[in-house]
C-alpha cells in the first residue's frame, strides 16, 4: 500500500537537516525579540542630533529586512500546500501524483528558507554599490579559491567525496552562511548602540560596535558554517565517513565563506584596499582563518561518524564547534588589538606591514588551528590506510573478482594509482583518447575504493544504512571494468 504523501519529508535525516536550517531562522527571530523587549539605555532625542531617531529606526529595520517578509511567504506557501494536498486527497488523486506535488512544494519552501538569509549576504549589496570592483574581485579570487578546493579535494588520498558535494559546501559558506553571519554582526552593532550607555564622547560609536563583536562574529559565523556542515553530513552521510572527509567538507565550507568575505572587503570603497585584502585573505591566509576554523568543525563531525555512543557523538561535535568558535574569537580579538596598538610599538612602512607583519600575525593566531587540522588529517589518512588494508585482506569470496590481489596493492598506494593513470594517458593515440582512458581508470579506482571502504565500515559496525549494499557496489565495479576493457583506442 502506498504511503500517504505529506508535506514534510519522510526521511528522518532530511527532517533533521530541515530542522537545522529552521534553527538558523529561529536564532534570528530570537535576536529580533531581544531587540524589541530590551529597553533602550540611550535617549536619542536627548542627543539633539537632527534625524538621528529616524536613522536609528531605519538601521534597526535593515538588519532583519528579508526575514519577516520571508516568514510571511513561508506561512502562506505552507497553508497553500497543505490545502492543495488535502484537496487532492479528497478528489482521490493518485498517490504518486500527490507525491510529486508534495515534493514540488517542499522544494519551494526550501528555496525560500535558503533565499532569506542569502538576501542578507554582503555580496549582493557590494555588487549593487560597487559593481566594477566586485566583478574584478570575483575574477581575481576565483582561481585561488578553485586551487584551494582542488588542494583539499586531493588531500583525500583514498576514497573521495563527490565534487558537487564539495562545491555545494563552498556555495553554502559563500551565500547562506555569509548572509547569516552578516545578519548577526549587524544585529549586534545595532543592539550595542541602542542598549549600552554611550561613552563620554557620544560620537565615539566605533567603541560600542567593537564591544563583544569579535565574540559575536566568532560564534555566529561558525554557527552558520557549522549548520551547512551538519546539513550536508545528514544528507550525504555515506560520503562523510571519517575525519578526513569531515575536514575536507568543513574546509570547503570555510573556503566558500572566505571567498564571499574576500569579495566584500576587496570591493569596499570601490576597491580602495583590494590589494591588501587579496594578499591577506586569498594568499597568506587562504588555508588558515575560515578554512581552518570550519575544518575543525568538520573534523568533529567526521570523528563522530565513527563513534557508536550518541553522547560521545554529540560531545565530539560540540567540542569541534567550541574549538573553532573560540579560536575565531581569539583571532578576531588579537588581530584587532594588534592593529590598533602596533603603531605604538614600532613604525614600519606599508610594504613591510603587508609582507612581514600580516603573515606573522596569521602564523601566530591562526597557525595552531592549521597545525591541528593538518595533524588530524594525517592521522585520519593513516587510519584509512590501515582500515583499507584490513578490509582488502578480508574481502568475501564474491568480491575477489571485483578487486583482485594485485589491484588491492595498487589501491593502497596513491602514487601507483596516479602512475597507472598517467601511463594510460600517455599510451593513448591522441589527447582526447588519453583523457578518456585516464577518466575511465579513475572511475574504476573510485568504484573499488567505495567497495573496500564500505566493507571496512561493515567490519567496524558503522555502515550507513542508506549506502548501497555490497552486491550493488560489486556490480558497479564490474560495469566500470567492462567499460574500461571494451573501450577502443
Amino acid at each position: 500500500m502506498t504511503e500517504d504523501p505529506r508535506l514534510l519529508p519522510a526521511c528522518r535525516r532530511q527532517r533533521a537537516a530541515l530542522l537545522v536550517l529552521v534553527s538558523l531562522h529561529m536564532v534570528v527571530a530570537l535576536t529580533m525579540v531581544i531587540s524589541l523587549v530590551r529597553p533602550r539605555q540611550v535617549d536619542m532625542t536627548a542627543l539633539d542630533i537632527p534625524g538621528l531617531e529616524e536613522l536609528v529606526t531605519l538601521a534597526g529595520l535593515y538588519v532583519h529586512w528579508p526575514y519577516p517578509p520571508g516568514w510571511a511567504l513561508l506561512a502562506v506557501l505552507s497553508a497553500v500546500a497543505w490545502g492543495h494536498l488535502r484537496y487532492a486527497k479528497r478528489r482521490q488523486v493518485p498517490a504518486d501524483r500527490r507525491a510529486v506535488l508534495a515534493r514540488r512544494y517542499r522544494r519551494a519552501l526550501l528555496a525560500v528558507l535558503l533565499a532569506v538569509p542569502a538576501l542578507k549576504s554582503p555580496l549582493i549589496v557590494d555588487l549593487i554599490m560597487w559593481p566594477g570592483a566586485w566583478a574584478t574581485a570575483f575574477l581575481v579570487c576565483v582561481p585561488t579559491t578553485v586551487y584551494a578546493l582542488g588542494l583539499v579535494h586531493c588531500a583525500q588520498r583514498f576514497r573521495r567525496m563527490p565534487v558537487p558535494l564539495l562545491l555545494g559546501g563552498a556555495g553554502w559558506g559563500a551565500i547562506v552562511a555569509g548572509g547569516f553571519g552578516a545578519t548577526m554582526n549587524e544585529w549586534w552593532s545595532d543592539f550595542s548602540l541602542l542598549h549600552f550607555p554611550l561613552p563620554d564622547n557620544v560620537l565615539d560609536v566605533t567603541y560600542l560596535k567593537n564591544i563583544g563583536l569579535p565574540m559575536i562574529s566568532g560564534f555566529f559565523e561558525e554557527l552558520g558554517k557549522g549548520a551547512g556542515v551538519a546539513i550536508l553530513f545528514l544528507l550525504y552521510r555515506r560520503h562523510v565517513d571519517s575525519v578526513v572527509s569531515g575536514i575536507v567538507l568543513g574546509a570547503a565550507v570555510g573556503l566558500g565563506f572566505n571567498f564571499g568575505e574576500s569579495l566584500t572587503y576587496m570591493a569596499y570603497f570601490d576597491g580602495a584596499s583590494a590589494g591588501f585584502h587579496f594578499w591577506g585573505r586569498q594568499v597568506a591566509g587562504l588555508m588558515a582563518a575560515h578554512t581552518a576554523f570550519t575544518a575543525v568543525v568538520g573534523a568533529g563531525f567526521g570523528i563522530a561518524r565513527q563513534l557508536h555512543s550518541r553522547s560521545q557523538q554529540v560531545t565530539t561535535i560540540a567540542l569541534g564547534f567550541c574549538v573553532a568558535a573560540g579560536a575565531h574569537f581569539c583571532n578576531n580579538s588579537m588581530l584587532d588589538y594588534v592593529g590598533k596598538e602596533s603603531h605604538k610599538w614600532f613604525t614600519v612602512n606599508d610594504t613591510v606591514h603587508a609582507l612581514v607583519l600580516t603573515p606573522a600575525q596569521f602564523l601566530l593566531f591562526q597557525g595552531p588551528l592549521v597545525v591541528l587540522y593538518v595533524l588530524l588529517l594525517r592521522r585520519g589518512l593513516r587510519s584509512q590506510e590501515g582500515g583499507l588494508r584490513v578490509a582488502l585482506a578480508n574481502l568475501p569470496d564474491a568480491a575477489r573478482a571485483a578487486i583482485t590481489e594485485p589491484e588491492a596493492a595498487v589501491l593502497l598506494s596513491p602514487a601507483r594509482r596516479f602512475r597507472l593513470k598517467v601511463d594510460a594517458l600517455r599510451a593513448a593515440g591522441s589527447p582526447r583518447h588519453g583523457i578518456a582512458a585516464y577518466r575511465r581508470l579513475a572511475r574504476l579506482h573510485a568504484a573499488q575504493l567505495d567497495l573496500a571502504t564500505d566493507h571496512w565500515h561493515r567490519l567496524r559496525g558503522e555502515a550507513d544504512p542508506l549506502a548501497p549494499d555490497e552486491a550493488t557496489s560489486r556490480a558497479r565495479v564490474q560495469a566500470v571494468r567492462a567499460a574500461l576493457a571494451g573501450a577502443g583506442p
